[in-house]
């Protein structure tokens, strides 16, 4: 194998210009980077990544010892761990022990013979005789060992609660002989569980019976519960195998009437209605552990265990305990037949509310009759909706509700326990804008959202390119956080400004129709932090900051495809498919760059502020017509949609109802990982402007009237300035009335 010296001779560069770039270190000129990396891989060199790694001093690498990956739970925990870990450098090492103490014993021996970061065990053993020393980070899941080190962390789940929780739901469900399918009953998880659950049932004076098992035993005790002379009417399971294991052994027996089964299981999309699941998230316990590996300093690393156990004052292990899960909500049922008619816009939300409904119909009773329609369209229908509508339920665009909200909508009751249970479905950080008129609430944030910048990952960390940016702007290729920075980036990736380019364009503009225009406009002149009022309240736009927000929009063009888009999924689709290397659009419609069948960027996207920190806020709200005599049933619906399994399911299918349970869901945020950050996102977001002294103020004008001179100006119909004064014109007559003047 050829080795570095070989490399820097047929290169005729240094031995320490081979190895800079070889380990991705910078201070190595563009050229350079492809002549050594040319050579490399003609030469057929392969990086020994434990050498490299051993190099710098550390070992980027976790050790993951679990008794069987075959289980879902454990599956999850990995999969949890590895997809954070991945995004930060690390290598995984994954080890099973079938539950063996001995298995275990060689596990932790190759593992640290690895010299981990960190290792993560869910451990057989019931006390350390010597195996785990402070000499590692070590993570024990689920199951406690008596004697762990110091400094080592304990991470579990409240299961204890979990068997309370699902004995009190089968009781109250009307069983009263219930069968407990657990794991073996040594390990502390295990005990907890079915001490929960025990204490419950002896309270009510409810027979029970354990069978517990090792995971070799599994099918042969469920064959033992559905032969029982107890004939039981429930079985409570540990784990969604268990539940398994018994419905495949009733196959056997089909005359035998099935218990019914409540299973403690890992985090999964949807509903089943055979097992009553009660769940907890193994992902998201995996992604804690991950978050708290990867903030382990440099500092730490260099200190020993016990040293570092001694200054930061742990005597003894920490514990951590992840939220349960739980057991989904459920929508009582409406025993008449009923049906709702729903005005909404036609979006990838609506698409996904729509194929669910089936189901909401088979709770409830109730049809749902859906209309959707374009943006267009629907503003005028809502307008129209303010002196009578056939319409039950209806979603408006946020920016509309300060117009419309109050005269469309029946307010809604802040004291009803069904308002504030939605209310505390919701994501706490969304604006009041989305609900509140004149201090009244009238609607809930359905699919609310807020442009962020989507870019390349792949190619803003590429060393070579780095290295041309630097060479090109002498300065470091970073997320730009001005749109002064975004055009320089946005041009540097353009291939008509520079040839070397991977991407066609640097970035997007979407204003094929005024609204888009105006959406994807405003944040630049937000940016300037001014307003569009003037001191008595008239809009001006005027503004030399105006004029200069438009002359950077003009630029960020030059760097964008000549299509003009006339929605957000055009130019979405475009970046999905790697023409592009940056593009900002609202989050609701950022699932195309998954769903796209021609993406090229899955697993390369990555996300941020959008450049100047104003984002527009966007999405819509939904609300009970004034003219509906069908509150309850209205209520019903959106207790459903704001449900967490539907609201998940939503979320999954491309859509986005806005539950504050998002993003706990791995599944999910592995798809959409942006939706972690919502909660943050949603913080600078604006849109509705306003001043005391306007009172005729309208958003969506004011957005068609300036939409309509960024996209005059954009298409090179107008002049910058022929343009605004038009739009001033237009802005003065509708919003700046000449008041009276007493003769």
């Amino acid at each position: 194998m050829p080795t570095i010296k070989d490399i820097a001779a047929k290169a005729g560069v240094s031995h320490g210009t081979v190895s800079n770039v070889l380990n991705k270190r910078g201070n190595v000129s563009a050229e350079k980077i492809q002549l050594v990396e040319r050579i490399a891989n003609e030469m057929g060199y392969k990086m020994n990544v434990q050498a490299q790694q051993l190099r710098a001093g550390m070992a980027r690498r976790v050790c993951i010892i679990v008794p069987k990956i075959t289980l879902k739970c454990y599956n999850d925990l990995y999969f949890g761990l590895e997809q954070y870990l991945r995004d930060h450098d690390f290598s995984i090492e994954l080890i099973c022990t079938n539950n063996l103490e001995c298995g275990e014993e060689r596990a932790v021996k190759k593992a640290l013979s690895l010299n981990p970061m960190a290792v993560v065990v869910v451990s057989s053993l019931l006390k350390n005789r010597g195996l785990y020393t402070s000499e590692a980070n070590f993570f024990f899941v689920e199951r406690k060992v008596k004697g762990m080190p110091e400094g080592a962390v304990y991470v579990s789940f409240a299961f204890d609660k979990a068997g309370q929780d699902i004995a009190m739901r089968c009781i109250a469900d009307g069983h009263r002989n219930v069968a407990l399918f657990c794991e073996n009953s040594i390990y502390s998880n295990s005990k907890s569980f079915i001490n929960g659950a025990v204490d419950v049932f002896e309270d009510n004076n409810c027979y029970y019976k354990i069978f517990p098992s090792d995971d070799s035993k599994w099918f042969n005790k469920a064959f033992d519960i559905l032969n029982s002379q107890e004939e039981f009417d429930a079985v409570i399971a540990m784990s969604r195998e268990d539940a398994d294991y018994v419905k495949a052994a009733h196959q056997y027996n089909p005359d035998k009437k099935m218990p019914v089964i409540y299973a403690l299981t890992s985090k999964s999309i949807g509903i089943d209605p055979e097992v009553c699941k009660y769940e907890l998230n193994y992902k998201l316990l995996g992604r804690i552990i991950a978050k708290r590996i990867v903030g382990i300093s440099e500092e730490e690393r260099e200190l020993s265990q016990p040293e570092k156990a001694k200054e930061q004052g742990k005597s003894r292990m920490e514990q951590v305990l992840v939220e349960n899960d739980g057991f989904y909500q459920e929508a009582p049922f409406c025993s008449k037949d009923s049906s709702l008619c729903f005005l909404t816009i036609q979006n990838p939300t609506s698409k996904a509310i729509k194929m669910l409904l089936p189901s909401f119909t088979k709770e409830t009773g109730i049809k749902v009759n859906m209309i959707e329609v374009s943006y267009d369209e629907h503003y005028k229908m809502s307008r129209a909706c303010s002196q009578s509508n056939p319409y039950d339920l209806i979603r408006i665009d946020m920016a509309w509700m300060t117009e419309l909200g109050d005269k469309i909508y029946r307010p809604l009751d802040d004291a009803r326990p069904v308002v504030r249970w939605l209310r505390e479905q919701i994501l706490p950080t969304l604006s009041d804008n989305y609900s509140i008129v004149n201090g009244i609430r009238y609607a809930f944030p359905l699919d609310a959202c807020v442009q962020m910048l989507f870019y390349r990952k792949d190619l803003f960390e590429d060393e070579l390119i780095k290295r041309e940016f630097f060479e090109t702007y002498k300065r470091r290729l970073e997320i730009p956080k001005t749109f002064k920075e975004y055009n320089e980036v946005a041009r540097f990736f353009t291939k008509k400004e520079n040839p070397a380019s991977r991407t066609r364009y640097g970035a997007s503009a979407t204003y094929g129709r005024t609204f888009l225009a105006a959406c994807d406009f405003l944040p630049r002149f937000r940016e300037f932090k001014k307003d569009i009022f003037d001191a008595d309240g008239h809009v001006n736009i005027m503004i030399p900051e105006m004029k200069q927000a438009i002359l950077n929009y003009l630029d960020t063009c030059r760097y964008t495809s000549n299509d003009i888009y006339q929605w957000w999924q055009e130019p979405t689709r475009q970046f999905s498919e790697g023409s592009t290397a940056m593009h900002i659009v609202f989050s609701n419609y950022a699932s195309e760059m998954i769903h796209n069948l021609d993406s090229k960027v899955v697993g390369r996207i990555a996300y941020g502020t959008v450049p100047g920190g104003q984002p527009l806020s966007g999405g819509g709200s939904v609300g009970v017509s004034k003219f509906s005599n069908k509150y309850e049933e209205c209520m019903m619906f959106l207790k459903w949609l704001y449900r967490k399994d539907i609201a998940e399911t939503i979320t999954y299918l491309g859509g986005y109802v806005c539950n504050h349970e998002i993003s706990r869901n791995m599944d999910i945020l592995e798809l959409y990982p942006w939706l972690e950050d919502m909660e943050k996102s949603f913080e600078p977001g604006w849109r509705i402007s306003h001043h005391d002294k306007n009172h005729v103020f309208n958003e969506f004008l004011f957005e068609d009237i300036l939409g309509k001179a960024v996209r005059s100006i954009a298409s090179g119909i107008e002049e910058a300035d022929i343009a605004l004064e038009k739009a001033q014109a237009e802005c003065s007559k509708t919003f700046n009335p000449v008041p009276n003047v007493l003769k």
